[in-house]
């Protein structure tokens, strides 16, 4: 899954590079998803734009520890699936910046435009597939963190079993 959400990725961009150009504007979903063209050396509103080999290698790390941690066993049950968002997310944008020194950006929204302007008098940025996977598993972690039962844990004083509070 993680491997073919990347690949899809990568050959959005692929499509997008060949046949968007900076300033387009086509329409996906009236008013709230638009087809738009950006190479961004960057992060989010043009953050850290001259550090693009550091994020890429940053990026790539992520993702290939987030990898690593999966084909190991070594997270929960409910962390699996939001990890393989941010992870295929982490390393759909290495790609692009170890292969191109830019993330390829080809989403826009006019409905987050409102929202951000609303909230900072900015313009939503630009975006792709691999930061919508990032936040979602982010946002998926965030969700079911608030929604686990307490666990219960060992008093490593007494050696008795207490429950932890969230």
């Amino acid at each position: 899954m993680l491997l073919g959400l990347v690949l899809l990725e990568t050959l959005i961009k692929l499509w997008a590079a060949a046949h968007l150009t900076p300033g387009s504007d086509r329409v996906l979903l009236p008013g709230v998803l638009h087809l738009g063209f950006t190479l961004n050396p960057g992060m989010a509103w043009g953050l850290l734009g001259g550090l693009s080999a550091p994020l890429a290698a940053l990026r790539l790390l992520v993702g290939l520890g987030l990898l690593w941690a999966l084909l190991t066993h070594r997270l929960q049950p409910a962390q699996r699936w939001p990890l393989v968002l941010v992870a295929a997310g982490a390393l759909g944008n290495a790609v692009d910046g170890l292969t191109r020194g830019a993330v390829v950006d080809y989403l826009t929204s006019p409905l987050l435009d409102t929202v951000s302007m609303l909230l900072s008098r900015q313009a939503f940025p630009i975006f792709n597939v691999s930061d919508v996977l990032v936040s979602g598993g982010v946002l998926w972690l965030l969700v079911s963190s608030r929604r686990s039962p307490p666990q219960a844990a060992v008093d490593t004083a007494g050696g008795t079993r207490r429950q932890e509070t969230p």
